[in-house]
């Protein structure tokens, strides 16, 4: 994932072991103490920079969702640089995915934010800006190929994804590039292919 480079080097390393945290047992062990132990550090150190468990739920969130969004952006700028090749933005799409499956313990850290925000608001605002940032660019897309509607056909695109992703995550490490490839080229040629 990418660093965030106004997060301390102390304060990313308490994040990135609550990521683990939350990958290996859930919401429900994320625990100051949890995490000291999985960053190796002294009992309160996580503590000492989010005193309150919201506040390393929000700090978490927030850790998660900036890299996505540099991810995002990337692929924006990616994809601008050679425009009207649809191939090659299923191509984009499915390396963006592939990227964001071999850092797993992430993956399913965004999962488990993302079912928490839908109990809390707070929380769901972190997640605003990737998603309207991936939801952006594969507007872009969508607009290349449909005089109108772009934005929701890019935000039915986008949910596919999402599931191509959680199902991805149920696969085998070892096959899970493959199924990610034909998996998004099938969901964004059926939806090239729909009315337009």
């Amino acid at each position: 994932m990418p660093q965030n480079a106004a997060t301390s080097p102390r304060r990313r390393q308490l994040l990135e072991a609550a990521v683990s945290v939350v990958a290996a047992g859930g919401m429900r062990g994320l625990t100051h103490r949890a995490v000291d132990a999985r960053a190796g550090l002294p009992a309160g150190t996580c503590s000492a920079y989010l005193r309150t468990r919201a506040a390393l739920v929000q700090a978490l969130a927030a850790h998660v969702a900036a890299g996505l969004t540099e991810d995002v952006e990337a692929l924006g700028r990616r994809l601008a640089s050679g425009p009207g090749d649809p191939a090659r933005a299923t191509a984009q799409i499915s390396d963006l995915f592939v990227g964001w499956l071999r850092d797993r313990d992430v993956v399913v850290t965004r999962l488990e934010l993302t079912l928490e925000a839908a109990r809390d608001d707070e929380l769901a605002a972190v997640f605003t800006q990737w998603r309207e940032r991936l939801l952006d660019v594969v507007e872009e897309v969508v607009a290349r190929t449909r005089e109108v509607g772009a934005r929701p056909h890019a935000e039915a695109v986008v949910a596919a994804l999402e599931g191509v992703l959680l199902a991805a995550l149920a696969r085998p490490a070892r096959g899970r590039r493959a199924f990610v490839s034909r998996t998004v080229d099938a969901v964004l040629t059926a939806f090239a292919a729909g009315p337009r």
